[in-house]
This record gives structure tokens, sequence and C-alpha cells, in this order.
């Protein structure tokens, strides 16, 4: 069976710490420190299967883009001049098993993550980093609408970006597929989303995560954390 690999103290051996576990941090540092330094991990959600197959066929739609240099058309619809980039890294940036990867030598840790895809504009040549997401919302979206999340997991993967020598916009895109199925077709339209990305979270957020794993100190649960509210909820039963 596959054993989780913690964070061991002086080790001289890089640790990976992958976008997904950076969202827990700043979700529950608890969370994080108990899943990171003991392997103790968060129950599993359902999986969105039916979301994952939306984005995979408009990923599919953009590889055929790139390898033709035109524009996605639902993207010109969006009055937005950008063709899907070509790199040789790119296949395997995209890649959940592998991802694109920085060694932060301060700390030792292996940032990494898996990118949806990259953009480049057809008229000034810059590189924009995207995230594709679905929803079956009938109304378009708005900026307000946006999970701030979202925002941070795109300055995070421009950040990788630029650490591998890829000139990036200061411009991050979120790419809202709105689903729509009746019953003669399937369907979908484009919502795209651009924003200006703030990056200066992210050494001082590395550094913090590396001096709460080199602690041996719990951090204390929070409030607003389902998952140490419930622990904590029938530890309480159990011990009254």
């Amino acid at each position: 069976m596959w054993k989780k690999k913690t964070y061991i103290k002086n080790s001289s051996h890089p640790f990976k710490i992958n976008r997904t576990k950076i969202d827990l941090y700043f979700d529950c540092k608890r969370c994080f420190f108990l899943d990171q330094k003991f392997g103790i991990k968060r129950p599993h959600g359902t999986p969105l299967v039916l979301n994952t197959k939306v984005v995979e066929k408009l990923k599919s739609e953009l590889d055929l883009c790139r390898v033709k240099k035109k524009i996605h058309p639902q993207v010109l619809e969006n009055n937005v001049n950008y063709i899907p980039a070509s790199n040789k890294n790119l296949h395997e940036w995209r890649n959940p098993f592998k991802g694109i990867r920085y060694h932060h030598k301060q700390t030792n840790f292996l940032l990494n993550g898996s990118i949806d895809d990259v953009w480049t504009n057809n008229t000034t040549k810059k590189n924009y980093c995207l995230i594709i997401k679905s929803t079956t919302k009938q109304n378009r979206l708005s900026y307000e609408q946006i999970w701030s999340g979202y925002w941070r997991q795109l300055s995070f993967y421009s950040y990788l970006l630029e650490k591998n020598s890829v000139e990036m916009s200061k411009t991050g895109i979120i790419v809202f597929i709105n689903a729509m199925n009746n019953d003669k077709n399937f369907s979908f339209k484009l919502n795209i989303f651009e924003k200006i990305l703030d990056a200066s979270w992210i050494e001082s957020t590395v550094m913090k995560i590396f001096e709460l794993l080199n602690s041996e100190k719990v951090p204390e649960n929070t409030n607003y954390c389902k998952y140490c509210n419930y622990y904590f909820s029938i530890k309480d039963k159990i011990n009254e």
C-alpha cells in the first residue's frame, strides 16, 4: 500500500509542497500540520466526475487549437486574442502526477502544482496562466462570485512558471465553463475573467509553513474548520 511521505525535520531530501496543501494551510493550519507531519488526511469528498469530464473536453479542444495555432471559437466570442501556448514542458506541467516544480533552497521545499494551461496573447506575445472551472449557472458569473482562492492559485502557478524561465504577464485568467444539457445535445459557453495577480504572499507563506513544520506544537483548532469541530465534538461526547 502507498504510504504518504511526511515531513522530517533537517532531512536532506526536498519535501514536496503542492498547491492543494498550500490551500489546506490557508483553510486550517491544524489540519495542514496533521496531514504533513503525521499523514492524517481529511476525509475525501465526493469526486465531481461530470465537472472533470467537461473540463477535459475543453482542454482537448484547446490542444487542437494549439496544434493549429488558432484561437478557440468561444474564446474569440469573448473578444480576447489568446491562443494556447506551445512549450515542450507543457505536457509534464499539466500532468497531475508530475506538474511544474521549483526547488525553494532556503526551506528545501519542492514547490509543486499542475497547471491547466498557458495562453499567449496573439498580438503582444505575453503569456498568461489560467485555471479552468465548470459550473451550471444560467446567468453569467461576476467577479464578486469568484472564490478568492482561485486567484491565489493562479498567482502560485505564475510564480512557478516564472521560476521555470517562462516570462509571464502579471495578469491571470479564470475560464468558467457554463455547461448546458437538454434532451437533444450537450453544449457549453465560456466566461473568461482576468485580474492582476498578487504574488507578494508566496515567499512569506512558504517561510511560515517551514516554521510551522519545524515546530513540535500542534496548532490550536479554529471555530471555522468543520473537520476540527467534528473531531472535538466527538471527543467531548466520549469524555462526558
